[in-house]
């Protein structure tokens, strides 16, 4: 029988070292908008790797911190973790785990100020999925990016109840007061079977009416709609999973 490889401690405490200080923290985006969703890339160091399992951040002042958890194992594998939105200004990031293992920093640009009253750059990003609880079945889809475009897609029934598309696409801010208020026009989409080969040729859209969506707080608002010649409107509100 071969004898057991046995590293002293000291050289094996030196190997992991060596592998923390190896890992790099990467911002994503590296020079984020006002209010834009910021991302860290944790990259252990090639030497033993390691496997992240998870990761908590906490903030104090412009400090963020990172505890990071992971085990050694062969191999490299990168481990993202959200920071969150920011306002203007910079922040800096320190990635712990036994030990402070990387460290960086990045600068939230400011945001662009209203110009006039009454102001159309609202104060709240709506990115959520919207529904009515009282009626089950449909909903709204909205991501609003770091320019605050928004893109919505209603997804709902026709009249003979089968499920049918609708997309509020580009759009722009029309309020940003009392009733926050985002107006543009609504494509039907369609598209190829999704169990077959993807057909880039049967994909379409057609404009079929325009869309509304004010906002009376953060939580709810109204969406009105013309599309194929029916109009209406409905209370929405955001889609708590807890």
């Amino acid at each position: 029988m071969l004898p057991l490889l046995r590293l002293p401690v000291a050289i094996a405490c030196l190997i992991v070292g060596t592998a923390w200080a190896q890992t790099k923290a990467l911002v994503i985006p590296a020079a984020p908008r006002y209010m834009e969703p910021v991302y860290l890339r944790i990259s252990p160091g090639a030497l033993t790797g390691s496997n992240g399992y998870g990761a908590t951040a906490s903030m104090a002042g412009n400090k963020i911190t990172v505890q990071f958890y992971a085990l050694p194992e062969i191999g490299q594998y990168d481990y993202d973790v959200e920071l969150g939105r920011f306002p203007a200004g910079t922040y800096s990031v320190e990635v712990t785990g036994a030990l402070t293992i990387a460290a960086t920093q990045f600068t939230v640009s400011a945001a662009t100020p209203p110009t006039s009253h009454p102001g159309n750059i609202p104060a709240v990003n709506y990115s959520d999925f919207w529904w009515r609880p009282e009626e089950s079945g449909w909903g709204l889809a909205i991501q609003q990016g770091a320019t605050n475009l928004l893109f919505a897609a209603w997804f709902v029934y026709d009249a003979m109840g089968k499920p049918v598309w609708y997309t509020l696409q580009p759009g722009q801010w029309v309020t940003a007061n009392i009733y926050t208020t985002y107006r543009g026009p609504v494509y039907k989409t369609s598209g190829p079977y999704f169990g077959g080969a993807f057909d880039p040729s049967q994909v379409g859209e057609v404009l079929v009416g325009t869309g509304e969506l004010s906002f009376r707080n953060s939580n709810s608002g109204t969406f009105r709609y013309t599309i194929d010649g029916v109009s209406g409107e409905k209370a929405i509100t955001r889609m708590l999973i807890e």
